[in-house]
């Protein structure tokens, strides 16, 4: 059957993503000019090292709480659609990041999310989301949108196909060991270049780098040597490493995609990329859906505001896609016409 339920995803594709784990890659859903402008406004955000408006310091996230035409883009009623017809009507977009994979920056490993975005891929154990109720099988769906052609050389997402009904083996290993590691000093020629981006934040995503080199004579270090004292400081951090994995018993699935094409999965799902062994650098942004009566960084009602990663969330804001609030007022939205 092809037939669609009220706009969205046809009954055989809902029924390929509850097997699967994942859907995609789906259709471009909107026209070019909007594509132009949100990988311009995604590229002006990775390379600017200016401290974030929404958190006070550089991040990846979030950027469509500052740009109107990504707030238009990742809320495109193609979207929505697709997102109702997965996991229901009443839903909020809490957070999306900006991926960006420079030429010869090694892939992301395998990794999955059981739902309460802790932070724990960088040693944190806070969580991000309190669901109603717990037994349900995910209450989070990802959408994935490529803002450039994404080849096989060119570090496509790759996903383990029904994996999002087994719980994978975990354990916490110094930093630079874990799945989400990647080279920071891609770019850096020289010792000033380490230290500014330490200083700014930009060396290590969601990871204090600011007093690295606090008290420490620069002056005397080569660029390997600067290099060695970033990754021995990072060694202290834990972060998350996934075990289990036979990547020759798995069924893996690898996406090459075309700009503007997307792919919609549960963090359920085992996923990671492939390295870019490209020419060219790859950009994607991602957005997290959850239910509107899951509760959204819970830790804000005892006062913390520091969340999973090490980011204030004091002005974050809460988009309703869909439907109704049903959090009892416990959410934060956004009202109003953004400046």
């Amino acid at each position: 059957m092809t037939t669609k339920r009220d706009g969205g995803l046809t009954e055989l594709q809902i029924e390929r993503f509850h097997r699967d784990g994942f859907i995609g890659p789906l259709p471009k859903f909107c026209e070019e000019a909007l594509v132009d402008e949100v990988h311009l406004s995604c590229l002006e955000a990775v390379n600017n090292p200016h401290p974030h408006p929404i958190y006070g310091r550089y991040s990846v996230r979030d950027w469509h709480l500052v740009f109107s035409r990504m707030e238009e883009f990742l809320t495109h009623p193609v979207l929505v659609d697709v997102l109702r017809s997965l996991i229901g009507n009443d839903l909020v977009l809490w957070r999306s990041k900006i991926f960006y994979k420079k030429t010869n920056e090694r892939g992301t490993g395998w990794h999955q999310e059981w739902g309460d975005f802790d932070g724990e891929e960088i040693g944190n154990c806070k969580p991000s989301l309190r669901p109603q109720n717990r037994e349900n099988n995910w209450w989070n769906i990802t959408v994935w949108v490529a803002l450039t052609d994404v080849e096989l050389e060119c570090a496509p997402l790759r996903f383990i196909r029904g994996s999002h009904k087994k719980k994978y083996p975990k354990k916490m290993v110094p930093m630079p060991q874990s799945e989400f590691w990647h080279d920071p000093f891609i770019g850096c020629k020289s010792v000033a270049d380490i230290v500014d981006r330490a200083r700014n934040l930009t060396l290590v995503l969601d990871v204090d780098t600011s007093k690295i080199f606090e008290g420490v004579d620069v002056s005397r270090y080569t660029l390997e040597e600067a290099k060695e004292h970033v990754r021995c400081h990072l060694e202290k951090f834990p972060a998350k490493k996934t075990l289990g994995i036979d990547e020759s018993k798995e069924d893996i699935v690898t996406l090459p995609m075309k700009r503007g094409e997307f792919v919609v999965f549960t963090e359920r799902t085992m996923h990671g990329s492939l390295s870019n062994l490209s020419n060219k650098d790859r950009l994607a942004v991602n957005f997290r859906v959850t239910t509107t009566d899951t509760d959204i960084y819970p830790s804000r009602h005892q006062g913390d505001f520091i969340d999973g990663s090490n980011l204030d969330i004091t002005k974050h804001e809460n988009l309703l896609l869909s439907g109704e609030d049903l959090s009892l007022g416990r959410n934060k939205y956004r009202l109003g016409k953004r400046r």
